[in-house]
């Protein structure tokens, strides 16, 4: 292991609890080295490697020096392009985006930043990303990867939607919050509406619009309030 160079620190995936672990099969070294270089070493029975790597189209040979792996294809991200959606995703996308921003509201109001900052990142993000990934894979012919968590997706939406989507990351600050959720509803409302003629869908504009007037309202809400409406 040394011989790799001076480890700065280290983790163990298969003694972690919080991963699964098949150490009859794999086990590996995640090391960060103190000339900035990382690893992620694995040692694996063969058995275990030729189903990973049938699973996984990305990985690449450098060395076979046993000719065990005669008949791997040659790399390509292709099972992480951004998959075409249906009209039924669409629109469960959109009832998902729309319905858990109540949630949101509700938090907001009662100023319990971190529910909020779990729904916003756990229910509602995915949703616009999801919109943003298809909007990117018809412009692409549904031929590219926007990378994890779409970290990619500047390098094909235009400055301008970019930047408005690096705006709906908050800050802990409950106006900021607001300012940001505002910003994501607006962005969201324009790429259905973009990209629905595409699918072939109606968008429930209907939906959106009590959504929105739904946060709106709760916004304007004084502290003291006992009910809604």
């Amino acid at each position: 292991m040394n011989g790799f160079g001076e480890r700065l620190y280290m983790q163990y995936p298969e003694e972690n609890t919080s991963y699964p672990a098949d150490v009859e099969n794999n086990y590996g070294w995640l090391i960060q080295f103190t000339d900035g270089n990382r690893l992620d070493l694995h040692v694996c029975t063969l058995e275990y490697y030729l189903k990973a790597i049938s699973e996984d189209k990305l990985c690449k040979v450098l060395l076979d020096k046993d000719k065990c792996l005669l008949n791997i294809q040659e790399s390509t991200d292709e099972d992480y392009w951004v998959k075409r959606s249906t009209a039924k995703e669409f629109l469960d996308t959109c009832n998902e985006y729309w319905w858990c921003l109540n949630n949101v509201a509700k938090g907001l109001w009662r100023e319990e930043i971190p529910y909020v900052m779990d729904i916003l990142n756990y229910n509602v993000r995915p949703m616009l990303v999801r919109l943003l990934e298809w909007k990117i894979g018809f412009a692409t012919n549904f031929a590219v990867s926007v990378g994890k968590s779409g970290k990619y997706m500047y390098k094909w939406l235009d400055q301008e939607e970019w930047n408005t989507f690096l705006k709906t990351y908050p800050s802990g600050k409950v106006k900021e919050i607001w300012k940001s959720v505002f910003t994501m509803c607006n962005l969201f409302d324009d790429i259905a509406n973009e990209i629905a003629p595409k699918i072939n869908v109606t968008y429930n504009q209907l939906e959106a619009n009590n959504s929105m007037k739904f946060l709106k309202d709760v916004n304007l809400l004084p502290k003291d309030a006992k009910e809604i409406y």
